[in-house]
């Protein structure tokens, strides 16, 4: 188990040589083990979340986040009451998905970069690059999660410390991502780079983008319509 792990090891230290020494034989069983170590750390920090955060200090009174004075000018007092009731409702599910977080930088990293690579003609075996995600995820989401479960979550120089710390991590990881794209796949540089933008633009931002447009075409619908 020590030699499985000892890779990983390499990659923090180096990661030319670690992406390609995870790449050459990487080990199911340490892919799972990290899995679920970040999966723990993730279940901790979301645990804190439900537990610290009171949606009511958001949405109401003297501690409302600027954009709920927006919604209040722009929808008025009774609407915006509405869609801030949606929101609150829907948080229980925000949490459940911080928990879920490590597994949707897993498959959904590997999956998009699999994909803008083949877009780009290179078609080498997608598993490898499966499980060197599992390695890559746990390095970088593990001190993030940790950072934030030691740090707090919310308000304050903790939390905005642990904000810092995983926007670090999170360019370690693209960092590390772009290595291994040039590794499994045999391209250089700048190739590389045009995978790895595509895969998030493609199969993260624009997804992301049309559901915020279609979440705010439902308000806006049920606003001209006087659904509420």
């Amino acid at each position: 188990m020590i030699s499985s792990i000892e890779p990983l090891a390499v990659l923090i230290r180096s990661p030319r040589l670690g992406v390609e020494r995870i790449l050459a034989r990487p080990s199911v069983i340490v892919a799972f083990f990290l899995m679920a170590l970040a999966c723990v750390t993730s279940t901790l920090v979301a645990a804190r979340i439900g537990a610290e955060v009171d949606t009511n200090e958001i949405f109401f009174a003297g501690t409302r986040e600027p954009f709920v004075q927006v919604m209040i000018d722009s929808l008025g007092p009774q609407r915006t009451a509405v869609v801030l009731y949606l929101i609150q409702r829907s948080f229980d599910a925000i949490v459940v998905a911080t928990a879920l977080s490590p597994l949707f930088y897993w498959l959904l990293g590997s999956t998009a970069i699999h994909a803008s690579a083949r877009l780009a003609g290179r078609r080498p075996p997608y598993a490898p690059l499966l499980l060197f995600f599992a390695y890559a995820t746990a390095l970088t989401v593990v001190p993030a999660n940790l950072a934030a479960f030691v740090l707090g979550v919310g308000r304050g120089i903790g939390p905005q410390i642990a904000s810092v710390v995983s926007l670090v991590c999170l360019g370690w990881l693209l960092f590390i991502a772009h290595r291994a794209i040039r590794v499994h796949y045999s391209v250089d540089r700048d190739r590389a780079t045009r995978i790895l933008i595509v895969a998030v633009v493609v199969f993260y931002l624009v997804p992301l983008v049309l559901i915020v447009c279609a979440a705010v075409a439902i308000i806006v619908a049920a606003v001209v319509l006087e659904y509420f």
